[in-house]
C-alpha cells in the first residue's frame, strides 16, 4: 500500500501544473463581447477558439496578438488584475470599449 501511495504521488508530481489564467470580458461601443482566457504561458483563447500567442506590456497598459494574420493591440486606460477591475480600451484596429476582469485561476 505504501508503494502505491508513493507511486501515486510520483505521478502527481510529473503532471504540467496548472497554467494561471485571466479571463477578460470585452464588450465594444459597437458589436459584439468578446471573452479572452489569457493563459500565463502566452497563449490566449477567444471565446473557446484555438489559442493564439499574445504579449503583453504592463507599462504601456498594451496587449497584441496576431490572429488570421491580422495583427491587433488593445491599449487600456488602466492596467489592472483584479477580479472586477473595469476600464475603457481602445484598439489598433480603431475599436473601443470596456474591458472587466472577470474569473483568475492560479
Amino acid at each position: 500500500m505504501k508503494k502505491i501511495l508513493t507511486l501515486s504521488a510520483f505521478a502527481l508530481a510529473a503532471l504540467p501544473a496548472m497554467a494561471a489564467s485571466t479571463t477578460v470580458e470585452f464588450v465594444p461601443a459597437e458589436g459584439e463581447k468578446l471573452v479572452i482566457v489569457f493563459n500565463d504561458d502566452g497563449t490566449a483563447i477567444m471565446n473557446g477558439a484555438a489559442p493564439v500567442a499574445y504579449t503583453m506590456d504592463e507599462a504601456a497598459r498594451q496587449i497584441c496578438s496576431t490572429v488570421d494574420g491580422q495583427s491587433n493591440c488593445a491599449t487600456f486606460e488602466t492596467w489592472g488584475a483584479e477580479i472586477g477591475h473595469t476600464t475603457p480600451y481602445t484598439t489598433s484596429q480603431g475599436s473601443s470599449g470596456v474591458a472587466t476582469v472577470t474569473a483568475k485561476t492560479e
